[in-house]
């Protein structure tokens, strides 16, 4: 049964939409950790259920993904909660490039990365919550379903890597503008089109979903203990 299983995550990944050949000629894997989680993240058991992850990407994707392309998108989301060691191995190439650090140098010029990043963000998480919030960040970013910005001129650029609001011209920022207080302005121009800009409380992470969701998509992150806020 598991080797059917694995055989059938690795088909997928195979056929993905995000399959693609990485050079990795100047990149060096190197891991700084010790040793890695040998228990699993708790999905279930706490309530976790792939129809919320399901759910979430529809909401936010359902304009500029098809039903197969949500469908991978939910099954790798899926996989790095339930299993991150299956999911560094089997969607290797994406594992590492949907990290923040990817293509980042150190100061002697070096490109080093971990090898087992969801594993890693796994060991050093102190529950399942951040695991799993870090987690839905790094792919829904990676998707372009959710951004971040911390400032007025970080939010107004961070609009442009939406796929929802990357054709949309909003107002620039004033001088005394701030994160939240941009996304009201923007989300006064959201609204004639039926959109509504939502941040995560605390973290910054932005995405905008359609007016009518919200309240939908709102209950949906309080599931991985994550607050969304209309500023």
């Amino acid at each position: 049964m598991i080797k059917k299983l694995l055989s059938l995550i690795i088909f997928i990944a195979i056929n993905s939409f995000t399959f693609g050949q990485t050079d990795y000629s100047n990149i060096e894997f190197r891991s700084y950790i010790y040793k890695y989680k040998e228990d699993a993240p708790r999905t279930t058991d706490i309530g976790i259920e792939k129809e919320m992850l399901a759910d979430i990407v529809s909401v936010l994707s359902a304009k500029n993904y098809s039903k197969s392309e949500q469908k991978e998108i939910v099954d790798k989301i899926w996989l790095a909660l339930e299993n991150p060691k299956t999911f560094d191995y089997v969607f290797k190439d994406f594992a590492v490039t949907s990290n923040k650090n990817w293509g980042t140098r150190n100061t002697k010029g070096e490109i080093v990365l971990e090898p087992n990043p969801y594993l890693t963000d796994w060991t050093v998480s102190d529950d399942e919550y951040p695991y799993f919030q870090l987690t839905l960040n790094k792919i829904l970013d990676y998707f372009q379903l959710m951004t971040y910005g911390d400032d007025a001129d970080s939010v107004a650029s961070s609009f442009s890597e939406l796929l929802v609001t990357k054709d949309i011209d909003f107002s620039p920022p004033k001088d005394d503008d701030w994160a939240y207080s941009y996304i009201e302005t923007v989300n006064t121009e959201l609204e004639k089109k039926g959109l509504v800009a939502l941040v995560t409380k605390g973290y910054y992470n932005i995405v905008v979903c359609d007016l009518e969701n919200k309240d939908k998509l709102t209950a949906l992150f309080e599931n991985f203990k994550w607050e969304l806020v209309q500023p």
